[in-house]
């Protein structure tokens, strides 16, 4: 039934005079996600909040971590950190860092991501930390966590 209609689709578009059409198709992979739930609404300007917000990791997955925020004043750096675990007790004692310029009182969007092999033989992800250096309130809007998972082993 979907070829069908694909290729009725495809037979209007033709007759309206839209060309050769192409039959496509892509490869999705499923995806999770979610926010963080455990981190501040604000933090005041020159300090730090210190949070725990457990990422799991599941085996052939990769994640990309976003975040939106702005600040009242400044633009200075905003710093995020966390650590990675491989058994989901015991978190490393060198933490991963995540330096974000600001924007003054624009919004700010951004992402990091890391990929499957990067990720191989850790089990969770626990961002702790973020430290506003600027000289106005930071106000999170908030951060989220995107799983996808690779190949069929999800």
């Amino acid at each position: 039934m979907k070829n069908m209609f694909k290729s009725m689709l495809a037979t209007a578009l033709l007759a309206a005079g839209y060309g050769q059409i192409e039959m496509v198709s892509a490869q999705v992979y499923p995806t999770t996600m979610y926010g963080l739930t455990n981190l501040p609404a604000t933090v005041a300007a020159g300090s730090s909040s210190v949070s725990t917000n457990i990422v799991p990791l599941t085996k052939n997955c990769g994640i990309a971590l976003q975040g939106v925020f702005n600040v009242s004043a400044g633009t200075s750096n905003v710093v995020v950190q966390g650590s990675f675990s491989a058994d989901g007790t015991n978190y490393g004692t060198m933490p991963w860092t995540w330096i974000i310029p600001a924007n003054g009182t624009n919004r700010v969007v951004v992402a990091t991501n890391w990929n499957s092999s990067q990720l191989a033989g850790f089990v969770s992800l626990n961002v702790t930390t973020v430290t506003n250096l600027n000289s106005g309130t930071l106000t999170n809007a908030g951060f989220f966590v995107n799983r996808v998972a690779y190949g069929a082993a999800y």
